[in-house]
């Protein structure tokens, strides 16, 4: 009897110190990622992928509801209001520098981001929607 208590014990010891802890999880990218307090980078707006280096990004501060980010040229900011996978993103606005090689990308994604109603995160990948369609694809960014 003592033998397979003592086998009980070593089989739990044994795959607890398997269990992958949340520090490992996020280097290896199986950490659950949440809506506000991340750093989402854009990978995709309207089906159309975002290859630049200098990726836009958004980041939701759920204290002051104010969201934060870069648009591929310039800052950009805003107000949010967010109630289960509902999201209004309000006064939305830039800075004005101009960049050729972004600006396209950066007006798409700020008129886009007006559109926006709800959101829906899988994994590392938050979806932004306009009802039923995915209009924006963000990845947590480093």
């Amino acid at each position: 009897m003592k033998k397979i208590g003592y086998s009980i014990f070593i089989v739990v010891l044994v795959a607890a110190a398997c269990k992958p802890s949340n520090k490992i999880n996020k280097v290896v990218g199986i950490t659950k990622a949440t809506f506000e307090n991340t750093k989402w980078a854009l990978t995709e707006l309207d089906a159309q992928a975002i290859t630049f280096e200098n990726k836009p990004y958004l980041m939701f501060a759920p204290k002051s509801m104010v969201v934060n980010g870069f648009g591929g040229c310039n800052q950009l900011a805003g107000s949010y209001e967010s109630s289960g996978q509902k999201l209004k993103l309000n006064n939305m606005a830039a800075t004005r520098m101009f960049c050729q090689e972004t600006m396209q990308t950066e007006n798409a994604f700020l008129q886009t981001l007006q559109q926006v109603n709800h959101y829906r995160i899988e994994g590392h990948q938050l979806m932004l929607l306009q009802d039923d369609k995915v209009v924006a694809r963000l990845r947590v960014a480093n």
